[in-house]
């Protein structure tokens, strides 16, 4: 990463404890991205990026108590500078569309995310002004 790079601060979310460390792995092998922050659930999701205020949460599709669709719904209402990429193991029925009218940035199916993932990060730091060196106070 070149120096003055922002990072992302991420926010991983997925009920299986063993994928978020395999995705926690990954992350840990991109220069540009610090995970400051896990959960398990829709819920965890939404209350984990008002605490935090993330540049992204990467999340499940099917979780318990609250999906990825309705958490990525309730921020980008709630949270809009925040890019919500959200992640599926199984191809389900209208998912892409749905994801879409959640507000996501992305739908990915999980056996594609390492390979996809930077590109969308490139994609959102263009959008977002990630990939814009830091300006000093000074």
């Amino acid at each position: 990463m070149q120096p003055g790079k922002k990072r992302v601060r991420t926010v991983v979310v997925d009920d299986s404890a063993d994928y978020v460390r395999y995705l926690c792995a990954f992350l840990e092998t991109l220069s540009n991205v610090d995970v400051i922050a896990k959960g398990r659930s829709g819920r965890d999701a939404v209350t984990l990026a008002h605490e935090w205020i993330p540049d992204l949460v990467l999340m499940d599709v099917r979780m318990p108590e609250m999906t990825g669709l309705e958490a990525a719904a309730q921020l980008t209402r709630e949270l809009p500078d925040i890019i919500v990429i959200l992640t599926s193991a199984l191809e389900i029925d209208g998912i892409w569309r749905a994801s879409q009218q959640s507000g996501a940035f992305a739908f990915v199916m999980k056996e594609h995310l390492t390979h996809d993932l930077p590109r969308l990060l490139e994609l959102a730091a263009s959008e977002k002004g990630w990939n814009k060196p830091a300006k000093n106070c000074a």
